[in-house]
């Protein structure tokens, strides 16, 4: 019955017990994810009380204890007032979480409290002794006899959440059984109907693949005998024994036409032979049978007729190509800050994606509502207004300073380092900046910014480039009694002794000329001794390169 099967059917057959089977499983597992939920949002829910204890009673008691405490050793009035607020807030703070609970320790509270006040009259009426009697004896028994009550409560709700997860678990393992009883059933039906199905499909495709292997090798050495024994002995009524039959029909014709084609081939491969040798003058002549073969004859004259022409058009496509190349390596400084701001933006993208996901889970999962929309929409309006200020510190970053002005030497250093913060992290390259206390300058902000990233953009393309194992730039800054220093190492390998003296010569560079323009450091010499009045030297170290930056203090200027 199933060779007189067409094959659409016999894959609808197969196709309809494989859904049957997906359907099946996606209902258990909708099911059993659904308990899983609400079964995690009890664990969720008793754990989440747990951490209420803990945070809004045991650890606020502690503090209000260490309060009470610090009260009875303060020396002097003031002290006492200032503590004697702290403490009045925090019991404020804390009355309404306590008012929630039971009477009882409600009770155990407000006891708690008052001796807190007896403590606190004792010292408004000078009588220290007392004081510190009642806040080590009376107030502290009583503050152990509430935590202790606090922590009966936590308990209670640790063995809550105890319950609830075992519960969940008793029912994941139900759930398994269930659903590996089902598989079995279903994985047996489909099974042994595929395998009557694609036993009468590879039987079939068998069949047809050896007639196509005498045919292919018929292709090879064409010859009348061998056609006529090619021969696909395949009576099934669906589509492969349509195409063996197709196939058997169309033998005859393609001897016939491989003839022809054979002819038109050996001109064309004459031809091409005079070609090589200098002879413009040959032309195809022969006919094929073959569609193609006859645009190729027709092609390879054209190409013939035009050749010389073709000739000078190349020559100046190459022009154009050497102008594209040079304009592009004027862009390069633009396209090194759009690489720089697609890695700025490559993780927001990826959060907001991250979003989109969770909302198409949830929304599938019916745990859907306006309230967490308006969460997610508020949350990619963060992410979105990120990426803007990105643009805009780009901005703001290549602007030039007009005036010189006081600023934060420690926030350019921040600002340098953030342009390629991303560009670092992508290529797993570690950055450490290890910052002062407030050191001020006189002078341009942005142009000393820009000076900082030449030597992090130069030291980023030296690991990149070298490819050094566990690469790393860092960047510190010191004040000493009249300057600042700022330096910026690597472990690129350094610079080689003979391009020493010459990395601040204007147009000097090791790259390749697409690479490197020769003017960056050259400018930052120019922008940290002849705008800032400052001195910046470069030596090797043992792993790589050390930069030294030298400015005075504002107060020095």
């Amino acid at each position: 019955m199933i060779k007189y099967l067409s094959m659409r059917y016999k894959f609808f057959v197969m196709a309809s017990l494989g859904v049957l089977a997906i359907v099946t499983l996606s209902f258990l597992a909708f099911s059993i994810t659904e308990k899983g939920v609400i079964n995690v949002n009890k664990v969720f829910e008793d754990s989440k009380r747990v951490q209420n204890i803990q945070q809004l009673y045991i650890l606020p008691l502690f503090k209000l204890r260490e309060l009470s405490l610090s009260l009875v050793m303060a020396p002097n009035e003031d002290l006492r007032s200032d503590i004697t607020t702290q403490i009045t807030k925090a019991i404020h703070d804390m009355e309404p979480s306590f008012s929630k609970l039971d009477a009882s320790v409600y009770q155990h509270w407000s006891h708690y409290v008052q001796l807190i006040t007896s403590t606190e009259n004792y010292l408004n009426q000078g009588f220290e002794e007392g004081a510190f009697i009642s806040a080590n004896t009376f107030e502290r028994d009583q503050f152990y006899t509430l935590m202790h009550t606090l922590e009966i409560l936590q308990q209670n709700e640790l063995e809550n959440s105890s319950k609830t997860f075992s519960v969940a678990n008793q029912q994941a393992k139900n759930s398994k059984k269930f659903i590996a009883s089902w598989l079995a059933a279903i994985i047996l039906l489909t099974l042994l109907c595929g395998f009557l199905i694609a036993k009468n499909i590879v039987e079939s495709i068998e069949k047809v693949q050896q007639g196509l292997r005498q045919f292919f090798d018929y292709l090879q050495s064409p010859s009348t005998e061998e056609a006529k024994r090619i021969y696909i002995p395949l009576i099934n009524k669906d589509e492969l024994g349509d195409m063996a039959r197709r196939i058997n029909k169309k033998i005859e014709n393609i001897q016939r036409n491989l003839e022809k084609d054979s002819l038109l081939i050996e001109d064309a491969t004459s031809v091409v032979a005079d070609l090589k040798n200098g002879n413009l003058n040959r032309r195809l002549v022969k006919l094929g049978n073959s569609e193609q073969l006859n645009l190729l004859k027709t092609v390879m004259n054209e190409m013939l007729d035009n050749l010389e022409l073709r000739i000078q058009q190349e020559i100046d496509e190459r022009t154009k190509q050497e102008q594209l190349l040079i304009q592009q390596s004027k862009l390069a400084a633009m396209g090194n800050m759009i690489g720089n701001i697609a890695h700025q933006w490559r993780q927001p993208l990826g959060e907001i994606n991250a979003i989109m996901m969770l909302l198409q889970v949830r929304y599938s999962f019916h745990d859907f509502d306006e309230a967490f929309l308006m969460q997610k929409i508020h949350e990619c309006n963060k992410i979105t207004s990120y990426m803007s200020n990105t643009i805009s510190d780009f901005q703001n970053f290549f602007k030039p300073s007009k005036d010189k002005e006081i600023f934060e030497i420690n926030e350019a250093c921040k600002r340098a380092s953030a342009i390629l913060h991303a560009s670092l992290k992508y290529h797993a390259i570690t950055f450490h900046f290890t910052e002062s206390p407030e050191s001020l300058a006189l002078g341009y902000p942005n142009e000393f910014a820009q000076a900082l990233l030449n030597i992090l953009s130069n030291a980023k393309d030296v690991l990149i480039d070298r490819q050094i194992d566990d690469p790393y730039i860092e960047m510190s800054v010191k004040n000493g009694e009249k300057y600042i220093l700022i330096k910026i190492e690597d472990n690129g390998g350094g610079i080689a002794p003979e391009y020493m003296e010459r990395i601040f010569e204007p147009y000097f560079t090791t790259k390749h000329a697409k690479q490197g323009t020769g003017i960056g450091l050259y400018m930052t010499k120019m922008i940290i001794e002849n705008n800032m009045n400052g001195i910046i030297a470069v030596n090797n170290t043992e792993k790589g390169v050390l930069f030294t930056i030298k400015l005075k203090h504002f107060s020095e200027v």
